[in-house]
C-alpha cells in the first residue's frame, strides 16, 4: 500500500513537472515574439536543473546521447521549436515521461506486467517524436541530393569556381539547398575547403550533421582541387546518390511488413493482453488460491 502511494505521488510530481515545463515554454515563446533576442531573460531555473541532471545522465549512455544529438540537429533544422534544446535536456525529458507513464500504468493496474509494458510503450512514444522528425528530414535530403548534385554539375559547365557553383545551386527551396545556404553563410573568415586535409567548413558541417550523403559529398568535393574534373565527378556522384537512395527505399519497403507487425503487437495486442490478465486473470487466481 505504501509503495503504491509513493508511486502515485511520484507519477503526479512528474506529470506536474512536465506540464509546468510546457507552460513555461509556451510563455517564453510568446515573450520572444514581442522582444528582441538581446532583451530576452536568462534561462529559467527549471531548464538549468534539467540541463545539469541530463548532463549527468548522458555520461551513463553517451552512445544514445550522440544519437539524440544527431536527431536534434535535423529536427531543429526543420522545426524552430527544437532549436533551443540540448541533447541532455531531451534525454532527461524522455526519461521523465517514460517513468511517469510507466508508474501510472502500475498504479492503475497494480501489476508488474503493466509496469514493464507501460515503461516500454512510453519509452517508444517518447522517442518517436524527435526521431520521426529527424528521419523525415534525412530522407528528404537523401531524395533531393542527386538532383542537387546534378544541378551543380550543370552550373560547373560555365567554368565557375566550386564555391560559386555551390552558391548558385543553393538558391532553391529544397531542404538540401537550405542546408548548403546555412553552411555558406558561415564562411566569413573560414575556408570552405582545405585541400589535402580533413579540415574545411563544409566537411566539418557535414560531419556535425551525421548525414552519410552530405559527408560523402563533402569528402569528394575535397578532391576537386587536385585536378579532378568537376563536372564529371559531380555527374558520377549524382548517379551514385540516386542508386543509393533507390536501394535504401527498396530495403525500407521490405522491412515495412515486419515493422508494422511489431508495432501492432506492441501497441494493440500487448495492452489488450495486459488488460485481460489484470481484469480477469488476477481475480481468478485470487479466487482459486483463496
Amino acid at each position: 500500500m505504501n509503495a503504491q502511494i509513493a508511486l502515485t505521488s511520484l507519477s503526479i510530481a512528474v506529470l506536474i513537472a512536465v506540464i509546468f515545463e510546457r507552460s513555461i515554454e509556451v510563455v517564453d515563446r510568446r515573450a520572444a515574439a514581442r522582444i528582441t533576442r538581446s532583451e530576452q531573460a536568462s534561462r529559467t531555473p527549471s531548464s538549468l536543473v534539467e540541463e545539469k541532471v541530463g548532463a549527468w545522465l548522458s555520461r551513463l549512455l553517451p552512445g544514445y546521447v550522440r544519437q539524440v544529438a544527431s536527431d536534434l540537429y535535423w529536427a531543429a533544422f526543420a522545426d524552430g521549436g527544437w532549436r533551443d534544446r540540448t541533447p541532455a535536456s531531451v534525454f532527461l525529458r524522455q526519461l521523465l515521461i517514460t517513468l511517469g507513464f510507466g508508474f501510472a500504468a502500475y498504479v492503475a493496474l497494480g501489476s508488474s506486467i503493466a509496469l514493464a509494458g507501460g515503461l516500454f510503450i512510453s519509452w517508444t512514444l517518447a522517442r518517436s517524436d524527435l526521431r520521426s522528425k529527424a528521419e523525415t528530414v534525412r530522407l528528404r535530403i537523401a531524395q533531393e541530393l542527386p538532383e542537387y548534385v546534378q544541378l551543380m554539375a550543370a552550373e560547373s559547365a560555365s567554368g565557375a569556381a566550386l564555391e560559386t557553383v555551390l552558391r548558385r545551386a543553393s538558391t532553391g527551396t529544397t531542404h538540401t539547398a537550405a542546408w548548403f545556404r546555412r553552411v555558406l553563410d558561415q564562411t566569413a573568415g573560414k575556408a570552405l575547403f582545405i585541400h589535402g586535409s580533413e579540415g574545411g567548413l563544409l566537411r566539418s558541417s557535414a560531419e556535425e550533421s551525421g548525414h552519410p550523403g552530405l559527408i560523402s559529398l563533402a569528402i569528394q568535393l575535397g578532391f576537386v582541387g587536385k585536378g579532378v574534373q568537376v563536372q564529371s565527378l559531380l555527374k558520377s556522384l549524382a548517379a551514385t546518390f540516386a542508386d543509393e537512395f533507390i536501394g535504401q527505399a527498396e530495403t525500407r519497403a521490405e522491412r515495412l511488413g515486419s515493422s508494422l507487425g511489431v508495432m501492432s503487437a506492441v501497441f494493440y495486442f500487448l495492452p489488450f493482453v495486459i488488460t485481460v490478465l489484470v481484469i480477469v486473470g488476477v481475480p481468478l487466481i485470487n479466487t482459486i488460491s483463496g
